[in-house]
This record gives C-alpha cells, structure tokens and sequence, in this order.
C-alpha cells in the first residue's frame, strides 16, 4: 500500500544515498555528474510523488487535467532542450557522448514533468 509517508521515506534515502556517492566520488576524484543527476533526479521524484499524491490519488476531472497539462508542458520543454541540444552539438559548443546527451535528457524531462505536477497542483 503507498502512502505519502512512504514516497517521502524513499526521497530521504535517495538523498542519503546521493550524499554518500558524492563524497566518495569527491573523495577520489572521479565525480561524474550523470550519476549525481540521476541519484538527484529520483529523489526528487519521490518527493514530488509524495507531495502530489492526496490529489492524485482520487481519479477526478481535477487529477486527469493537471496530468493532461503537466504532460503538455513537459513536451514543450523536451522540444525545447531537444533543439538547445542539436544547436549545441552543431556548434561544438556541447561535447557529449550519445549516452550522456540522451540521460541528461531523461533526468531533465522527468524533473519538468514532476515539478510542472506539483506547480499544477498548487496552481489549482
């Protein structure tokens, strides 16, 4: 059974676990900020579930618009890092690997999505 309390307890280990890979990482000097993004990323998603659940929990008119609005706002967001990113690769001005470039972009769409639900959620 999910509750928010459980979404929150995951977003703090996820947030633990970002700390420790990114002290040892310092530690050694082999800090990669793919891996922070992703450690990052999914703590962030568990707050935001977490904070965002009452509302969605309830399957209402109110819960399928801010769904429906969120998603359409992450897509313009997509759009928009997918042509910084061709701008930036045809320039030389980004210099990353195939795989860097395609996670970067996961992390940022889930980051838009989530943080556009809870705006949403806030906003009505």
């Amino acid at each position: 059974m999910t509750s928010q309390r459980n979404f929150y307890l995951l977003g703090v280990l996820f947030l633990m676990l970002l700390g420790v890979i990114a002290f040892f990482r310092i530690a050694t000097d082999s800090l990669s900020y793919l891996e922070i993004l992703m450690y990052g990323t999914a703590a962030f998603i568990c707050f935001a579930r977490g904070y965002i659940y009452p509302q969605f929990k309830h399957k209402d008119e109110r819960a399928n618009f801010i769904k429906q609005k969120g998603m359409k706002i992450s897509f313009t967001a997509l759009l928009t890092y997918l042509v910084v990113i061709l701008y930036g690769t045809y320039l030389n001005v980004i210099t990353l690997s195939v795989f860097e470039i395609v996670s970067t972009l996961i992390a940022l769409t889930l980051l838009t999505l989530f943080s556009s639900w809870v705006i949403l959620v806030k906003k009505y």
